[in-house]
């Protein structure tokens, strides 16, 4: 029997080519989306879930009423106290990590600049649980010059040689030796260790006032979120905060206090107190992809009814020969079920097609044959057996229950029950094309602001030029007079803080001014830097080479800074700096705000001084060089040459300022990019079935449209009787999607720190958009059965 259904809708498949290609190709463009999207999403979800006890680990940070504190840094003796004086910690460890940045690593007369090089302490391997393929994992850090590297760092250094015991430079100037290679976890992990080492400075560092650390916690048995912060911050508090015989009851009463937050290792990644995270956009990218796959089932449905006239004869017939009820369903099903599954193929080969350019977009690497294959074989088995359900469910039973008199008859009407759900579902479809192509336009919008907005300064011919911390420092002068003497290089400066770097530093310090305190982010640049990246200096005036500028007594304040002054005067201002509480730094002036992110986050307050001579040291950063002429090429060949000179023992790595900072919105391209072809999927898929529907209707009506032109109607009058039918439907579809798509995109927009307003001509735009589809596909139908001959259409049957 099931051989038979098959073979049946087989033939209905190839006897209806157009209304079956239209079903199959929308439901598996909308399939292959949904499946791109899923993968993405369990990708996403696989973090930190390589070992069982990454449960038991946590990130220690600080918060107080300005939020989080050092950027989720802490300070490096915290693990050690938590550790002594807290019963379920078994135990802790302190990291520093360059992350994504990438460091200068060599041995062997090798070479490579690498990411994922952190400095650890000896208690690493008690909290992760990494295995190591060489050393021995209890004494592998001892040593104070300790390191242990990956398979894959050990490869590009060594290659087949053994690297245990051998000496590796980082930095160009940090000497550690190999003690061991571990093994890097078969899933993403959120903390990318590549190079784990013991600074010889490990000591000097050991002081309450070092926030350069991240804390991390393994504890014994399993508590509460609440419970674990409540204990942590009891001893906190009582070893370090304790002052007035306050209780810590009282302390937690207070409005201005330091707390210990907690993040689970394991929901670092898609759910950080601190730092950002893609987990949002891949949700919203999975409903939209959904609400794709549910227009595909829609439209399935749709026209199944639309083309059930052309079936009713096979189901009057094949009820006279006896069929059932129950026969005819599972006769349709099986129609429903084929289609699916072809549907499903060509999903699959969209997937593997599409798969190398999504991932590219969103700079991730994943596969369909991953390690939880099983679970993702049941997601998409699920998918599709609810996508058959919603496609199919109704047609089976529409077409099942035609009367066999009526239709024998000629009369195939089924009563206004069956246009109830069929107009149902025709708002269904066109909400969903009206609220995408309102997202397209929103989306589009925003990132043409963020295009267009002024950064503060400009990137345009500007080098970005690596450099060792050395030659940022004591060697910046001897850089600089060889970087100019370079034809077409015309200001050279540096800076701790680069626009358009992907990770930056925005940690807020305490500055003080007439008795208050004041949270800003420090900032330490060379005398040109202004000058160099084109920022005016509004007030007061520029950095230069006298001592006071030179030795941090000098600071210049972005204008976000500078109104956290209130009706005070800036310029001319002491202020109190962080770390240099004898001496005060006096406010030179005020230059414009420079969005070194994107415009998600809001402009920092800042506090620009020279040099690291005094208050406060500051790591990291790069030099800045801004060309002059057409031959950039030639001028970057001379700069290469004359790095030689400068670092002859570290190739020269650089990049242009404006191309960096335009890579920070490579997500919302993508996103845009997606989200307009999931509406063009929609509309199209839209379009096909009003196409089929109004088709239907005319098929229907066609001894009336014929009745009328005899009497004298014009095209015009055919157009207006077809269309008024859908007219409603589609007013009803913006009535629903116009409030629900603003108010998406308002909660979409409020993510943005500057961001545009929705306005009324957004919901034009979509209205009308709408409208035209609806006129043109409605209009060629109607136009094509206004023009027949009345008296074909008066013989039809």
């Amino acid at each position: 029997m099931f051989k038979n259904y098959i073979k049946i809708a087989w033939r209905n498949l190839r006897n209806n080519k157009w209304y079956s290609a239209i079903n199959i190709i929308g439901l598996g463009v909308g399939l292959a989306s949904f499946v791109l999207v899923l993968l993405f999403l369990n990708y996403e979800l696989s973090y930190d879930k390589w070992n069982p006890e990454l449960d038991k680990i946590y990130k220690l940070g600080l918060e107080d009423k300005d939020g989080i504190a050092w950027n989720g840094a802490t300070p490096e003796p915290l693990g050690r106290l938590i550790t002594d004086k807290y019963s379920n910690a078994e135990a802790a460890t302190r990291i520093s990590g360059a992350g994504e940045y990438e460091i200068l690593v060599g041995a062997n007369d090798k070479k490579i600049y690498q990411k994922g090089i952190t400095e650890v302490d000896s208690h690493f391997f008690k909290v992760f649980p990494y295995q190591l393929s060489s050393g021995n994992i209890n004494t592998v850090l001892n040593a104070p010059n300790a390191a242990v590297i990956t398979e894959a760092v050990k490869e590009k250094l060594f290659d087949n040689e053994d690297p245990i015991g051998k000496t590796i430079q980082l930095y160009g100037r940090l000497e550690v030796v190999v003690t061991g290679i571990m093994q890097s976890p078969d899933q993403p992990s959120a903390l990318n260790m590549q190079v784990l080492f013991r600074s010889p400075y490990e000591k000097s560092n050991n002081h309450w006032q070092n926030f350069s650390y991240q804390t991390f916690i393994k504890i014994k048995k399993a508590v509460t979120a609440q419970q674990l912060e409540y204990d942590i911050n009891n001893i906190y508090y009582t070893d370090q905060q304790k002052k007035d015989n306050l209780t810590y009851q009282q302390y937690l009463e207070r409005d201005s206090k330091t707390l210990v937050f907690s993040e689970k290792l394991s929901a670092l990644h898609n759910f950080p107190k601190s730092g950002g995270s893609n987990f949002k956009t891949i949700v919203i990218l999975l409903v939209l992809a959904f609400l794709l796959l549910v227009a595909g089932a829609v439209n399935f449905s749709n026209l199944s009814i639309a083309a059930s006239i052309k079936r009713a004869k096979e189901v009057g017939v094949r009820k006279v020969l006896g069929g059932n009820r129950r026969q005819l369903f599972w006769q349709f099903m099986g129609e429903a079920i084929l289609f699916c599954s072809i549907s499903l193929c060509i999903a699959i080969l969209l997937v593997i097609a599409l798969m190398p350019w999504f991932k590219q977009e969103f700079n991730i690497q994943f596969s369909i044959w991953g390690s939880n294959i099983p679970y993702f074989i049941f997601q998409i088995a699920l998918s599709v057996t609810t996508v058959i359900l919603l496609s199919g469910l109704y047609p089976s039973v529409f077409l099942s229950r035609f009367n066999t008199s009526k239709i024998l008859k000629g009369n195939y009407s089924q009563g206004r029950s069956g246009l109830k759900l069929r107009n149902f579902l025709l708002v269904v479809q066109f909400t969903l094309s009206a609220f995408f192509v309102f997202a397209v336009i929103v989306i589009t919008s925003q990132v043409h602001y963020m295009q267009t907005k002024d950064k503060g300064f400009s990137g345009a011919q500007i080098v970005r030029i690596e450099a060792q911390q050395g030659t940022r420092e004591e060697g910046f002068d001897k850089a600089r007079t060889a970087l100019l003497s370079v034809p077409g290089v015309e200001l050279v400066s540096k800076t701790t803080l680069v626009p358009g770097d992907a990770e930056v530093d925005t940690i807020l310090n305490n500055y003080t001014f007439n008795g208050q305190t004041i949270k800003m982010t420090t900032v330490k640049v060379s005398a040109d830097y202004f000058k160099t990246i084109g920022t005016p200096v509004l007030k007061g005036r520029d950095f230069n080479d006298s001592y006071a500028d030179q030795n941090t007594r000098s600071i210049i304040l972005n204008e976000t800074a500078a109104r956290l002054w209130g009706d005070q005067k800036a310029i001319g201002s002491f202020v109190g700096m962080p770390y240099c509480d004898s001496v005060k730094a006096e406010v030179v002036g005020i230059t414009k705000d420079i969005n070194v992110q994107d415009m998600a986050n809001a402009v920092r307050p800042v506090a620009y001084s020279i040099n690291n001579k005094a208050c406060g040291y500051l790591s990291g950063g790069a030099l800045l060089a801004k060309l002059s002429g057409n031959n950039l090429s030639q001028t970057i060949g001379n700069i290469e040459t004359s790095w030689k000179q400068i670092e002859p023992d570290a190739p020269i790595r650089y990049s242009f300022l404006d191309e960096n900072f335009q890579r920070i919105f490579n997500t919302y391209y993508t996103i845009q990019k997606t989200i307009s072809f999931f509406a063009l999927v929609a509309i199209m898929i839209s379009a096909m079935g009003l196409f089929a529907l109004t088709a239907y209707i005319i098929k229907e009506r066609t001894k009336e449209i014929g009745i009328r032109k005899v009497l004298g109607a014009g095209v015009s009058d055919v157009v207006i009787l077809v269309g008024r039918l859908f007219l409603r439907l589609i007013i009803a579809a913006l009535l629903i999607a116009i409030p629900l798509s603003w108010l998406a995109a308002t909660k979409w927009l409020q993510t943005f720190a500057y961001r545009i307003h929705l306005n009324w001509l957004m919901a034009a735009a979509t209205i009308l958009t709408i409208a035209v589809i609806v006129l043109v596909t409605i209009g060629t139908q109607a136009v094509k059965a206004a023009i027949a001959n009345p008296v074909k259409s008066l013989r039809s049957e």
